[in-house]
């Protein structure tokens, strides 16, 4: 039942069950407590009579609830007082809380516009700490067109559209980030506060700007929360496919934040119905046990090279029914407890740069925002090679030595500051800079397609791949997303000098000392390493294979992920 039930009062009895239940079974027991924050229909229907009915359901309209004063203090004392409770009863068998609120409880906002009273007041009072001049709310007709190619907004004449994106945006983050310090004041220095934020790499068609993930960079940089959390991508999850992180991996490592992989991959023991109405068999479910191995050892090898936490999600039930499907869960967990947490430095020499900037100005309507970042990421986990996904601003903290090839699929807007940082930072080293479609088309005050050509070289619009030798670094422009292929995108590396560890398109994980490959059909691949060493072990079969030259053969199973640990004496 539900434990909020009204203004200060609480159903204990039922919140302890929850707990309690499971120490039944297992008196050892650990919990990250995860609080629903959304709204209650009873608070719904209280606030309502206050004149604020569409300002307080959390769940669909969350930037308006944000907005809301009276739902920020009902919430908080809520929050506080289940804190308290817990910390109380269950003391430290609380390892983490997971701040929960928005749709499916991972704080997107699908309001798309809206905006009640007090929402409006916020907008007003945001834009005067931004030093602008009052204006009224954005009309939702225009949300759904734009000046560019029906993409791109022009600031000289849309501006009010991107100065709403990022407030609506900076209401969520206001209110995750003043419930995470909220939290943090109630609780000892060692348990941990986790949110789920910043999909960029997820949210796709209606939901790239409008969800209010892209403000996600503030959200990395508290230090009242300390891991992040996101399922593996529903974009590139069947067989041959690469998954991988919704948020910026690279963002999170440099602000030193942890990571909670979360595996709800649909196997085919998965329970499709909810219930008699309501179905989710949009999501094609692994077809066998053969795909099922080899898609939870993709994902294990993922979390274990990458150094993040793991949760096998049994959503809705069924995931994880068969025997065999628990023994790969052991084998894997065996193998995360043994690699995990070892401090690896990664070594992708390609990098998939992010701007959340430049995203704010999109019709996030248009059929291309799906082919820019997630399209981007899948072609890049057909490389052959690993690579990792920065956002913009790290640019100037990260470590780009590495990194010879950079690519850049959404970089519209280029002002002054970040052309410094991209001279600075990029413009450098013989590196390779892949930009696609408009790059640079905007300078932050209106729009010119010429900026295009300043940057890369080439004309806009110039069709297909072009390449133009820059000071000191090699510019490539693609004039449309289509044009950017795996194999494309494989010779670049090639020509930039990255290691092509496998030839075939194949999705590829590597730190200093572990290599992961997955692949959808069988066969004898050769492996080539960055660098030598004695001989590599298979650690999921514990197969033993030399090295020879930097390479090795490997016969994969169909379907099949091998993750190798390289032995540490080199050849001399």
């Amino acid at each position: 039942p539900p434990v909020w039930r009204w203004f200060g009062k609480y159903d204990f009895d039922s919140l302890n069950r929850q707990f309690d239940d499971v120490l039944a079974v297992n008196p050892n027991a650990n919990f990250i407590c995860m609080i629903d924050l959304n709204t209650p229909i009873w608070l719904q229907r209280q606030l309502a009579l206050r004149g604020q009915s569409a300002e307080c359901e959390s769940f669909s309209m969350l930037s308006c609830a944000c907005a809301n004063p009276d739902w920020r203090e009902a919430v908080a004392e809520y929050l506080t007082v289940i804190v308290q409770h817990m910390e109380a009863r269950y003391g430290d068998r609380v390892g983490a809380y997971l701040l929960a609120c928005g749709q499916t409880d991972e704080w997107m906002d699908y309001s798309r516009g809206v905006a009640g009273r007090t929402k409006i007041q916020a907008w007003n009072a945001w834009r005067q700490t931004q030093g602008k001049e009052e204006l009224p709310v954005p009309a939702l007709a225009r949300y759904d067109r734009a000046s560019f190619d029906n993409l791109i907004r022009d600031p000289a004449t849309e501006q009010d559209l991107v100065d709403y994106a990022q407030f609506t945006g900076d209401v969520i983050a206001d209110t995750v980030l003043q419930f995470a310090a909220q939290t943090r004041a109630l609780i000892p220095p060692h348990r941990q506060i986790g949110v789920f934020f910043g999909y960029i790499l997820e949210l796709a068609h209606t939901r790239l700007v409008s969800a209010g993930h892209l403000e996600y960079e503030r959200l990395y940089r508290s230090p009242d929360i300390d891991f992040f959390i996101s399922p593996g991508t529903y974009g590139d999850r069947p067989m041959g496919g690469g998954s991988g992180f919704m948020v910026p991996n690279g963002t999170r490592r440099l602000n030193g934040k942890g990571f909670l992989h979360e595996i709800d991959h649909r196997t085919p023991t998965y329970n499709v119905k909810f219930n008699e109405f309501v179905s989710i068999d949009w999501m094609v479910p692994w077809k066998n046990q053969a795909e099922t191995d080899a898609g939870l050892k993709r994902e294990f090898a993922l979390s274990i090279i990458n150094q993040t936490s793991l949760w096998c999600f049994d959503m809705m039930g069924g995931v994880f029914q068969t025997p065999a499907t628990m023994k790969l869960v052991a084998a894997g967990k065996q193998l995360w407890d043994q690699h995990a947490a070892t401090p690896l430095e990664p070594r992708a020499e390609v990098a998939l740069v992010v701007d959340p900037h430049s995203a704010r100005y999109l019709n996030d309507l248009h059929p291309k925002i799906g082919q820019i970042y997630q399209g981007t990421r899948n072609k890049l986990n057909r490389l052959g090679a690993p690579f990792e996904v920065f956002s913009f601003d790290d640019l100037a903290t990260a470590d780009l030595a590495p990194y010879r090839l950079l690519v850049f699929p959404g970089l519209f807007v280029v002002t002054p500051e970040k052309r410094e940082a991209l001279e600075r930072h990029v413009f450098q080293n013989h590196r390779t800079g892949l930009f696609v479609y408009a790059p640079g088309i905007c300078d932050g005050t209106n729009l010119d397609p010429a900026r295009t050509q300043d940057l890369t070289g080439t004309a806009f619009g110039t069709p297909g791949v072009s390449t133009v030798e820059q000071d000191g670094w090699k510019a490539v422009y693609a004039s449309d997303y289509d044009a950017v292929t795996p194999q494309v995108l494989r010779q670049l590396a090639v020509e930039a000098g990255v290691t092509v560890y496998c030839q075939d398109a194949v999705p590829v994980y590597a730190n200093e000392r572990l290599v992961a490959i997955h692949v959808a059909e069988g066969g004898d691949r050769t492996i080539t390493l960055p660098r030598d060493c004695r001989q590599v072990r298979e650690l999921f079969t514990d197969q033993v294979i030399p090295v020879t030259d930097r390479r090795f053969e490997y016969t994969f199973k169909t379907p099949d992920t091998a993750l190798f640990e390289l032995i540490r004496e080199a050849v001399e």
